[in-house]
């Protein structure tokens, strides 16, 4: 044997172990995993050029030169991986957050690869007329293409697609009857996921042919529509107003431009109104047009509007005459019982209590909804029925705190009811929520009647105050204040309701 050929062997024999002993020791990484195959199949070839030039008398020798040929071109493969990880994944995905189409990578890899195709067969196999290699590959590539024109004229409307850029990868759109995220955008297909996580392949021609919807630009933000029927008897102003508020408040509605409401046509059995409203994640369209549905049976039932619907099937009941004060009675007496058991109430006989009840109302809230808002005017006082609510507390411009949960037979809402307060914190449906709601005016009522209810009141009232207080106090390692006093608390109960003192 030469002796060059133990060189090149140990040689070989290095770069090879070096190679595997690199990619063990680098077997975690993204980028191993992704060249490992090339980077072992460039080892092995340069291991065999070397060995194979050592025992080639003439170093010029077919044999060689495709050896040399082959380390070239594996070489360039494997650093062409390694740069598409640097610079397309690294350095623009990660980096700068730009998500390129992978048909343009793969096309750029194509042409680099190209290249370097031609540069070896110029140099390393003295191909000088490449314009002639160039012929004989177009007539081949012509003789091919009609055999796959179709694949061909989806790489065509691929490469189109790159140039509009109609949509890009991260985009929701709706394309042939088809509507979800684009994933990928290959040679040959455009691949949508759905929201039920199935991944339509659809053919680059066929999507060039279609008509594209894009939700995602030229801006996220994207107008939706719901539709709900009311009573006639229920004016229209009236409804829009209760509409539009129950929408505004819908989780993932977008605050601006606010909901418009319009009147869509009289049916048969109710006047059809359209709510428009705008969204800024067009992923949660099923969540959020629920959340806006929920809502709006809320609001309308709080509001006494009723949504009519044809009945389909019939069924005979026979309802007696008093059936309806049947069903109010019923239902004044459950008031009852719940104003019956709070604190503030106590002081109050049955026959009161009983007047109040009369003038209550009954009213649900889906949860999320907010019951009151911190800093409002308010006049009504709340008494959890059934569900869960939870206070919340915004100090100083600072973060929102939650300050506790009130569930059944709770109340909340009395310094306004009484004095006109403005409400000291924000209040919010955990669960479906039913509440009695009691104003001023039901409150006045029963004042008229009788005057000295006010003091009874402020006495219940300054003790709920200063048992509030002492627990607050408790938790924070404070001492107690004493709160207003009972005459101070009847002063400012006397002015709210205009009533002048004896």
């Amino acid at each position: 044997m030469p002796p060059q050929f133990w060189t090149n062997l140990g040689l070989a024999t290095a770069i090879g172990l070096g190679v595997a002993l690199l990619l063990w020791l680098l077997r975690g990484s993204v980028v191993v995993r992704r060249v490992r195959v090339s980077a072992l199949l460039t080892a092995l070839v340069l291991g065999l050029y070397l060995v194979s030039l050592g025992l080639a008398a003439d170093p010029n020798s077919l044999l060689v030169r495709l050896d040399l040929a082959l380390v070239i071109l594996l070489g360039a493969n494997t650093l062409l991986q390694l740069f598409d990880w640097v610079f397309w994944d690294y350095l623009l995905g990660q980096r700068r957050h730009v998500t390129v189409p992978r048909l343009v990578v793969d096309v750029f890899n194509f042409i680099v690869l190209a290249l370097i195709t031609l540069a070896v067969l110029n140099r390393v196999f003295g191909v000088q007329d490449l314009s002639a290699l160039l012929v004989t590959s177009t007539v081949v590539s012509a003789v091919i293409g009609l055999a796959v024109q179709d694949t061909l004229g989806n790489v065509v409307a691929g490469l189109a697609l790159q140039a509009e850029q109609p949509f890009t990868v991260g985009d929701w759109v709706k394309v042939s009857g088809e509507e979800g995220q684009v994933v990928q955008m290959a040679w040959r297909t455009i691949t949508l996921r759905t929201r039920d996580n199935h991944n339509v392949l659809l053919p680059n021609t066929n999507v060039a042919k279609e008509y594209i919807v894009n939700y995602s630009r030229p801006t996220p933000l994207q107008r939706m529509r719901a539709e709900v029927g009311v009573a006639y008897g229920h004016p229209p102003g009236a409804v829009k107003q209760v509409l539009a508020q129950a929408v505004a408040e819908a989780p993932g509605v977008a605050p601006t431009p606010a909901p418009q409401v319009q009147v869509q046509a009289y049916g048969d059995f109710a006047v059809q109104y359209v709510i428009f409203y705008w969204i800024t994640d067009f992923a949660r369209v099923p969540e959020i047009h629920d959340a806006v549905m929920t809502r709006l049976w809320y609001a309308l039932g709080r509001a006494g509007m009723t949504i009519p619907f044809p009945l389909r099937d019939v069924s005979v009941r026979v309802l007696g005459e008093d059936h309806a004060s049947r069903e109010s009675a019923r239902r004044q007496s459950e008031v009852f019982a719940e104003l019956r058991r709070i604190t503030l109430f106590a002081p109050l006989s049955d026959d009161q209590i009983a007047h109040l009840a009369q003038r209550a109302a009954l009213q649900r809230y889906a949860a999320g909804e907010r019951l009151v808002r911190q800093g409002e005017a308010g006049q009504s006082l709340f008494v959890v029925k059934s569900g869960q609510v939870r206070v919340d507390v915004r100090r100083e411009a600072g973060p929102v705190t939650t300050v506790g949960r009130h569930g059944p037979d709770s109340f909340f809402g009395e310094m306004s009811l009484l004095t006109g307060e403005p409400r000291s914190a924000s209040v919010i449906a955990e669960t479906e929520v039913e509440v009695v709601v009691l104003d001023k005016a039901a409150l006045a009522s029963l004042i008229e009647g009788d005057t000295h209810v006010l003091e009874a009141l402020s006495e219940a009232l300054a003790s709920r105050l200063r048992s509030t207080a002492e627990q607050l106090a408790a938790g924070a390692g404070d001492q107690k204040s004493p709160g207003p006093t009972p005459s101070a608390l009847l002063g400012r109960i006397r002015r709210f309701f205009g009533i002048g003192s004896n």
